[in-house]
């Protein structure tokens, strides 16, 4: 921890989780400054974290739990922060279970309703690290320029009953809508494990694996590229039935700043024949050996100089914790391959709002602001609209800030 190439100004908080206790490591510029037991082991830890992280993705069925929140603050938070100015910047290397909370809306004073309570995010400015060595890592490595701006890809096509590729393969024009029929246009596969899904066809018992369209991802590539006066066009944009594998592997990804990926990602397992974590790209017009997911190992090859990489990804995995790990493997791979920082969402994000939110966000980017500074303003502004934290603390900072 000596070694760390912390500046001033941020505190690291390092959780470490074992079934009889868990414990928090405080670390600021020169080494350790304090060590804390949080009062509860592994087991009794999850169980709040899990069942606290179900209610704040369903706000629907479920009312913001501000005393859990608060409860929460207190038990993983609180002892640390007597000692942290608000200036400071907070970079939080979590464990297990802790890789699925957004600590941003942890509750520091609680009130009777949501608008009035006080987060940790009106307070401090998070990021997050998978380890302290990765960020050691990436502060002491040299940072190549990238000479484009901005690459993205989302609203694949998936499957060949979209209505999109029909149009295309006889040679008419693409309709901008969806066909009416969202299943026709999903993306259908085998689950290799009966707690997702059908493991084999006969089984009349249980459900297909679908991956709906994602429309909304279209309206949102095309608004950041518009922001930074890119056409929405190969190669520095794929949509629709460019938005597949074949494509994604002639576009140059190593000479653009900004990746951004809406899609579809997943588990490893959780697609028959899938056995890594992976982002569901277009199932049409892939060639040779690309089979339309991007997997770990595939990213893991990748060669980037990018300041970011936003998965601006629907979860669609239904194992809870894996869930979010799945992905934030995704944040390590990404960096692994020369991403400075990776942006994931933690769960199922609302496709208006994260229009909304991604707009606000790279609007600051474009206008200098660093990554999370960019994401505060953009927080404070989606929560000033939807005050619920589903919908302002989905998204997450992982690597340099």
């Amino acid at each position: 921890p000596e070694e760390l190439p912390l500046r001033d100004n941020e505190v690291l908080l390092e959780y470490a989780l074992s079934d009889d206790a868990c414990y928090l490591f405080v670390v600021r510029k020169g080494g350790v400054k304090g060590l804390y037991k949080i009062p509860f082991g592994k087991e009794a830890l999850e169980s709040k974290v899990q069942e606290f992280v179900d209610a704040i993705k369903d706000p629907v069925h479920k009312k913001f739990p501000i005393m859990a929140a608060k409860e929460l603050h207190d038990i993983l938070l609180s002892q640390a922060l007597k000692d942290v100015k608000e200036g400071d910047k907070l970079i939080i290397i979590p464990d297990g279970i802790l890789g699925v909370l957004p600590f941003e809306s942890l509750v520091i004073n609680e009130r009777s309703n949501i608008n009035d309570s006080t987060y940790v995010e009106d307070k401090y400015t998070l990021s997050y690290y998978q380890s302290a060595s990765v960020l050691s890592l990436t502060r002491h490595l040299k940072q190549a320029n990238a000479n484009k701006v901005f690459f993205a890809l989302g609203n694949p096509v998936y499957t060949e009953k979209d209505e999109r590729y029909i149009a295309y393969k006889q040679g008419k024009k693409q309709p901008i809508t969806l066909a009416q029929n969202v299943n026709q246009a999903s993306f259908r596969s085998l689950a290799s494990d009966s707690k997702w899904g059908k493991t084999l066809r006969s089984d009349k018992d249980a459900d297909e694996l679908i991956f709906p369209p994602l429309p909304e991802t279209e309206d949102e590539v095309k608004a950041i590229a518009k922001l930074f006066g890119i056409q929405p066009k190969p190669l520095d944009v794929l949509l629709g039935i460019n938005a597949n594998e074949t494509q994604l592997r002639k576009s140059p990804l190593k000479d653009y700043r900004y990746l951004h990926f809406a899609t579809h990602a997943d588990l490893p397992g959780k697609v028959q024949g899938i056995k890594e974590p992976f982002l569901l790209l277009g199932q049409v017009e892939n060639k040779g050996e690309d089979d339309g997911f991007l997997t770990m190992s595939e990213v893991l090859d990748l060669e980037l100089n990018a300041e970011m990489a936003v998965l601006s990804a629907c979860l669609t995995g239904r194992g809870k914790v894996m869930a979010g790990e799945g992905v934030m493997n995704f944040a390590r791979a990404f960096q692994h391959a020369g991403a400075r920082s990776v942006l994931v969402s933690l769960w199922d994000v609302a496709s208006k709002e994260a229009v909304e939110y991604m707009d606000i966000f790279y609007r600051h980017v474009k206008d200098g602001k660093n990554r999370t500074d960019a994401m505060k303003l953009a927080r404070k502004e989606i929560k000033s609209r939807y005050p619920h934290p589903f919908y302002w603390s989905v998204f997450v900072l992982y690597g340099e800030g």
